[in-house]
């Protein structure tokens, strides 16, 4: 089966339409949960404001796009590079707290569902909390001034809001302009290899090619 990603265009389309409106979708969500008081579903179950995991799409979206532009070092690495090039120009506090920003609510949030309490060793009575708005124009890479500990706030919205910005007028032009034909093995689907020793996964492997097989499909 080959790449579904082909050209330099292909990839920007992909962005665009899939990687960018996926997170245009979450953020509707939120436009829904804005809009409507009681913030339920047309079901009459409870809706949340989007808050957490807009900003867990939103870093994805970075480490991908971190990927692609610079792929050469650790996840870190390529993300600082990203926001270096592209998102400090728009914020320059992209560039004072990117560490944080990505080690909190990129690891904290997609592996624990909060962002983390960011602390020194040896002092956590002194931790700083994190927090996500999701409303439009809510404070963003800022601290809240109504709360007693200090704090590091981020805006979905904004966050989002931004990223879009850095596409529009810059990774865009890039992918097309400067960039070579080789970012396109980074932008496609990354293999996933499974040990022969791991028992386990193998087995797995193999019941899933076999619901494969039990639907006769034609050859592909």
């Amino acid at each position: 089966m080959s790449d579904p990603i082909k050209t330099k265009q292909d990839l920007v389309d992909w962005i665009e339409q899939c990687v960018l409106g996926d997170l245009r979708t979450l953020r509707q969500g939120i436009v829904y949960y804005y809009t409507h008081e009681d913030h339920k579903a047309p079901d009459g179950r409870a809706l949340g404001g989007g808050n957490f995991l807009l900003a867990a799409g939103c870093c994805m979206a970075l480490d991908y796009f971190g990927f692609i532009f610079h792929g050469s070092g650790s996840d870190e690495a390529n993300v600082r590079a990203f926001v270096t090039k592209f998102l400090a120009g728009i914020n320059p506090r992209y560039s004072e707290a990117m560490l944080l920003m990505w080690k909190c609510f990129r690891q904290g949030t997609v592996h624990r569902s909060w962002p983390q309490r960011i602390y020194v060793e040896n002092d956590y009575e002194n931790h700083l909390i994190a927090g996500v708005g999701s409303a439009p124009g809510g404070m963003h890479l800022d601290a809240a001034s109504t709360w007693a500990r200090d704090s590091f706030i981020i805006n979905a919205w904004q966050l989002l809001t931004d990223i879009e910005k850095a596409f529009d007028t810059g990774f865009r032009t890039w992918i097309l302009e400067e960039a070579t034909d080789s970012i396109l093995q980074r932008a496609n689907p990354q293999p996933l290899q499974i040990r022969q020793g791991d028992r386990q996964a193998m087995e797995q492997l193999e019941k899933v090619r076999l619901w494969h097989r039990e639907q006769d499909p034609e050859p592909a």
